[in-house]
């Protein structure tokens, strides 16, 4: 065995084990599994959104690949913007999300991922490609979680007919598709095998950038903002938790991260069920304050983990928001709707100035042990992500317990208004509730392992080399080993 992938959808992690049969290491694997869960895992992410990898090489310090977008409008703002709110009902809330091609940031995780491939791949790109183009090619089964999901989002999907006929070539435009339906999306094919050929976005999604997403449609996207956007490749925000370093994304969800991960590490670990539960809701609430109040949010999110024999990770979290509702014409490539988040606009839309980074929680991570342990972990789930992560992180280095135990542990979520703690599992549920109830002015407890904080899938190598790997069961993740 080559390598092993934790990633959320059993496609994604099988275009990464094969590239890892066919010689990849772990960054290659990674790239692959990226550019598959876009047909895979169609609206979790897209190749009209962003994201941030982590990579390490055996030997070297590890680099982190920043593809997330700016703020666009840098050739000026329309005089009516294309922005439109949406209600989406997920049964026990319903929630607003922001649409339309006012909506829409340069999407750059094309060129994130040409870069990662250029800079720390060892396979051509058109090999890496190749899983993702014969998935968007042939189709995707869906499953319950992705038929799901579909459901959740189809008032943004029906917005217009166009869009959905691109993203969901053949099926009916009268309702959602269902479980067992084949989810085809050639033009997409054609646009990453353009992509493969190039080592580049393709002129063409550009050019439709442009045209469609621009002023004169009632978007900010212009020349000015394609020609300035640009992939950072550099050092990640890292700290030490023992004998582990810790390396996350610069951005700040890494950021906070780090600042629970560093706050658990400060106390004993309780050995009383509720205090710990209790201590744990404490350091992921300060998370949410060190966010200068941010609003809560639902982005979708995808994660793909990779670690490879020779001691090499990869792990990077992809994201498009909820899409803006628009496709390219004839790309096949829905984009993302960043501008329309409310937590990447925590003051209100459209103020921020162009080119300023729109923040992120996302928040993919390895740790490192001197032993030569590597672990690679993120997740998905929007202002979640830092309680999900950094608690199955602790769970591993802290608390020592394998990893298919950490990410199956119970979870808990912090903030001002309230506390989210998933009840299963517990030894006395009551007491925790009543604990929690003394601090948080709302307990919102789930009676077993929910969706809602996040899927986080591990990759490992111990000491002597072995493999291992764990998809979060919350979100439908697998493994793969090539």
């Amino acid at each position: 065995m080559r390598g092993v992938v934790a990633a959320g959808n059993p496609n994604t992690a099988a275009a990464a084990a094969r590239i890892l049969s066919e010689g990849g290491n772990a960054v290659d694997a990674a790239i692959a599994a990226a550019i598959a869960c876009f047909s895979a895992e169609p609206l979790l992410t897209s190749a009209g959104g962003a994201g941030i990898m982590l990579v390490l090489r055996p030997g070297e310090a590890p680099v982190a690949i920043d593809f997330f977008s700016s703020f666009p409008g840098a050739d000026g703002r329309p005089e009516r913007v294309d922005f439109h709110a949406i209600e989406v009902d997920f049964g026990s809330a319903r929630q607003v999300f922001h649409i339309g091609r006012g909506a829409a940031a340069v999407p750059l995780v094309l060129d994130g991922l040409a870069i990662a491939a250029q800079r720390f791949g060892t396979l051509a790109l058109a090999q890496l490609a190749a899983p993702g183009i014969e998935l968007a090619r042939d189709g995707v089964i869906l499953d319950a979680i992705t038929a799901r999901t579909f459901e959740l989002l189809w008032p943004i999907l029906r917005h217009d007919q166009a869009c959905w006929d691109e993203l969901a070539e053949g099926l009916t435009r009268d309702r959602p598709p269902r479980i067992g339906e084949r989810l085809r999306n050639r033009k997409l094919a054609a646009t990453l095998a353009e992509f493969a050929q190039l080592g580049r976005t393709p002129p063409r999604l550009r050019e439709g950038l442009l045209a469609e997403f621009g002023p004169a449609r009632g978007g900010l996207i212009g020349a000015a903002d394609l020609d300035a956007a640009r992939i950072s490749v550099g050092a990640p925000h890292g700290f030490a938790i023992g004998d582990w370093q810790v390396a996350t994304s610069p951005r700040l969800g890494g950021r906070l991260v780090a600042m629970i991960m560093e706050e658990l590490a400060l106390g004993s670990i309780a050995d009383d069920e509720a205090e710990e539960v209790l201590r744990r809701a404490r350091a992921s609430r300060s998370g949410h304050r060190a966010r200068t109040g941010l609003p809560a949010a639902r982005g979708s999110t995808t994660h793909i983990s990779v670690v490879d024999q020779a001691g090499g990770a990869a792990s990077v979290t992809l994201t498009s928001g909820e899409g803006c509702g628009h496709v390219v014409s004839g790309t096949g490539v829905h984009i993302n709707n960043f501008l329309g988040e409310e937590d990447l606009n925590p003051t209100g839309f459209h103020l921020h100035r162009p080119g300023d980074a729109l923040p992120t929680m996302i928040a993919p991570t390895i740790a490192v042990h001197r032993d030569g342990r590597v672990i690679a972990l993120g997740s998905g789930g929007a202002n979640r992500i830092r309680s999900a992560v950094s608690q199955v992180l602790h769970a591993i280095v802290r608390c020592q317990l394998p990893i298919e135990q950490a990410v199956a542990a119970p979870r808990v979520h912090g903030e001002d208004q309230g506390v989210w703690v998933e009840l299963g599992d517990r030894s006395d549920p009551q007491a925790i509730t009543a604990a929690l109830a003394g601090e948080f002015p709302a307990v919102h407890g789930f009676a077993s392992c929910d969706f809602f904080f996040g899927g986080v899938h591990v990759a490992a190598r111990g000491r002597d080399g072995e493999l291992s790997g764990i998809g979060d069961a919350r979100r439908a993740g697998a493994v793969a080993r090539g």
